[in-house]
Parts: C-alpha cells; sequence; structure tokens
C-alpha cells in the first residue's frame, strides 16, 4: 500500500472543502448587495442590542450572549478576510461592510465584555463556566471542519480527486479566500478563554488559595486539558460553597 497517495486524499479533500466553502462566502457576500437599502438593517439592528445592553435593559455579556457571539465571530472573521483580501468582493459596497463588520465587532464586545457578579467566588464560577462554554464551541467548529474534510474524501470522493487534485497543485491551503479568517478567530477565540481562566484562577487564589493546583498556570493554556482543570476547579469552588452556606450539607 502506498501511504503516501492514501494521505493525499485527506490532503486533496481539504482543498476541496476550503474551495467550496470560499466560494460560498463570495456568493453570499455579493448576494447581499442585491439587499440594497435593506442591507443597511444588519448595522441598524446591532446599533440598537449595543444601546440596551449598555443601558441595562439587556446584557450582551451573559453566557448566553458569549456563546451566540462565539459560535458567530469564525464565520463574521471569515467574511471579513474575504472583504479586505478576495478580489472577487474587493469593490463590495458600503452596506456589505456594514453588515459584516458590526456584528463582528458586537460580536467581539460580547466576548470581550465583563459580566458583573456579587461576590467574586460567584464571578470566578462564571468565568470558569464561560471559558468551559467557549471551549466546546472550539470544539464545534473543528468537528465542523474535519466533518467536511471526511465528507469529502468519502462521499466526495471523486469530486475531491478531480477538482481537489488539480487546485491542490496550485494552491496552499491559506489561499482560499475565508480560511485565515476562520482559523485566526478560533486562535482568538482560545485566547480569549485562556483570559477568562486567567482571570478565574487569579479570583480562586485571592479567595480559595488552597484550592488552586501548583501547575495550574501551565494547564489554563493547553486545549482540551484546560477544560478538564476547570471544571474540576469550578466543582470545588462550588462544594467550598455549598459548604460555607450550609454547614449541614457536608453531613448528608
Amino acid at each position: 500500500m502506498n501511504w503516501g497517495n492514501l494521505l493525499w486524499i485527506p490532503y486533496a479533500a481539504a482543498h476541496t472543502a476550503a474551495a467550496t466553502f470560499s466560494t460560498f462566502l463570495e456568493i453570499d457576500l455579493i448576494r447581499i448587495q442585491r439587499f440594497g437599502l435593506w442591507a443597511w438593517a444588519v448595522p441598524g439592528v446591532c446599533l440598537t442590542l449595543l444601546a440596551l445592553d449598555l443601558t441595562g435593559r439587556l446584557t450582551l455579556r451573559g453566557s448566553g450572549g458569549k456563546m451566540l457571539a462565539a459560535l458567530a465571530f469564525p464565520l463574521l472573521c471569515s467574511c471579513g478576510e474575504a472583504l479586505i483580501l478576495d478580489e472577487y468582493v474587493l469593490d463590495a459596497a458600503s452596506a456589505v461592510w456594514a453588515w459584516v463588520f458590526s456584528p463582528l465587532l458586537l460580536a467581539g464586545y460580547a466576548l470581550l465584555g465583563e459580566e458583573k457578579s456579587a461576590a467574586p467566588r460567584n464571578k470566578a464560577e462564571t468565568l470558569l463556566e464561560q471559558g468551559s462554554m467557549l471551549g466546546v464551541v472550539i470544539a464545534v467548529w473543528l468537528m465542523l471542519i474535519a466533518g467536511a474534510v471526511l465528507f469529502m474524501s468519502t462521499f466526495g470522493l471523486l469530486l475531491s480527486l478531480i477538482v481537489g487534485g488539480l487546485i491542490s497543485t496550485r494552491n496552499g491551503l491559506l489561499d482560499y479566500g475565508g480560511i485565515k479568517g476562520l482559523l485566526a478567530a478560533l486562535l482568538a477565540l482560545h485566547l480569549v478563554q485562556c483570559r477568562m481562566f486567567w482571570r478565574g484562577l487569579r479570583l480562586v487564589r485571592q479567595e480559595e488559595p488552597d484550592l488552586t493546583g501548583r501547575h495550574a498556570l501551565w494547564l489554563l493554556w493547553l486545549p482540551a486539558a484546560n477544560l478538564v482543570w476547570a471544571g474540576r476547579l469550578k466543582n470545588r469552588l462550588w462544594k467550598r460553597r455549598m459548604e460555607q452556606e450550609n454547614p449541614a450539607w457536608n453531613q448528608l
């Protein structure tokens, strides 16, 4: 068995999946221009949501808002990269730029915004929970990428062998529009996740220094391992809080 040819199949499938994603991205961005003035409705909605958050009538910085922002952030970054670098959509109308970058900035605001909490211990639990949620979102996106490559390697094998084999000789995987934005967004989500874990760890060390391990600072930067560490630390915080609030709880 020629392992080189076998490994070439997923490589060609990755090219096919990336080219398909880039093509649909360009089509959607061009289609937005047909909406005319209606395309400005999205920036208007984003400004309204921002105003409601700043006035306290709703919060975009809670767990629900952060999850929706994290799910949409990679796709919005892909659209933004296509608008900036893709030659087919460089001359897009101003409404298209506003349609893409207004929700992108709103998503960044929701991800980086700080949710108010009464006590540092509760705030630490919230940060650990939200960081774990971001890890789940990152895993979902990685599974979607792997699933697309797997689909093209099986059901789309013939297309991958013909089209993927041809375009892989001329392009690299990062040459397709939107791919660099997608990968940069996943890296940004990981850094935001690490920032949440770091803030949570700092609060825990202030309130309950005996609950943090010796290698916590290193673990919070490692993908997957930081989710296990955050889950265990959150459970310890919850147990300590229950013991302090209800002394009889530990005897149950």
